[in-house]
């Protein structure tokens, strides 16, 4: 369920390298960069064969983050690289669907625009784009192309992008954890308003819910959204009136009739 993680790489250290390398979109030197790595853990997921890049090598290595690193600066044995699934054998599992349009929408709308870092003064955490949680107060860690600030909204919905295919598999995970044993199905709708949900709340938080909780024991999601939604207005014992009418655009998403399945289509089995 979700995505299966084979290897966690703490170091990279290869002769020449320099001391940072970048996680691109796509296996290709000129993609975008969406995460910079450096002596820090991270997993590697499946091997692909993309452009050419350094020493002449074509081989690239998709990481947890869902970016792709040339294979050349892996500090691991080529038999130990062999051991990776090869990415198209994974990707033949349906991923996760991500908000249709009408969900992406709302959560801009509700995340708000920002151009350049910001930390907030009650979590002490720093925000950038719709949402984006930076790593560091600088948001210098990740994203190479937009250190220069403001960014524009074209690359906060890049970002967008890349932190809602962690968010729809976050949910994924939680849903597919079902205690009970009929088969839980929600339309794009349904799934959009939860993925917002989540991508507000945060998976830790959402995964500890009634919410999820009552889903999973088999109640109608329907009523459980209906009574639960609204009750996720509180931040620091204070309810925030940014998220009382957030949570009523999500209900009202969630209500809202679609012929297209989204979920369970992207349980991993």
């Amino acid at each position: 369920m979700g995505t299966f993680i084979l290897f966690t790489i703490f170091a990279i250290y290869v002769a020449g390298a320099a001391a940072v390398i970048n996680c691109r979109a796509s296996p290709n030197d000129s993609a975008l960069a969406v995460v910079i790595y450096g002596e820090k853990a991270f997993h590697l997921l499946c091997r692909t064969t993309g452009a050419l890049t350094v020493n002449r090598t074509t081989q690239w290595l998709r990481t947890g983050d869902d970016c792709y690193v040339p294979s050349y600066y892996i500090n691991i044995d080529e038999d130990t690289k062999k051991m990776l699934p090869e990415c198209a054998k994974l990707d033949a599992k349906e991923p996760c669907t991500l908000p249709n349009q009408a969900g992406f929408d709302l959560i801009q709308r509700y995340e708000g625009f920002l151009d350049r870092p910001r930390t907030d003064t009650s979590s002490g955490l720093t925000y950038i784009g719709y949402g984006h949680q930076c790593a560091s107060a600088k948001c210098d860690q990740e994203f190479v192309e937009i250190r220069k600030f403001p960014i524009s909204k074209t690359q906060a919905s890049v970002i967008l992008w890349h932190d809602l295919h962690k968010t729809t598999a976050c949910l994924a995970d939680m849903l597919a954890d079902d205690i009970d044993t009929t088969p839980l199905k929600l339309s794009e709708n349904m799934w959009s308003a939860l993925v917002s949900w989540t991508f507000s709340t945060g998976c830790d938080l959402a995964a500890k819910s009634q919410l999820v909780a009552r889903i999973r024991h088999g109640e109608s999601p329907v009523a459980v959204v209906a009574a639960e939604l609204p009750k996720r207005t509180v931040i620091h014992g204070m309810s925030v009136s940014d998220l009382t009418y957030r949570r009523e655009a999500e209900l009202t998403l969630f209500r809202t009739r679609s012929p297209h399945l989204a979920y369970p289509h992207c349980i991993q089995k």
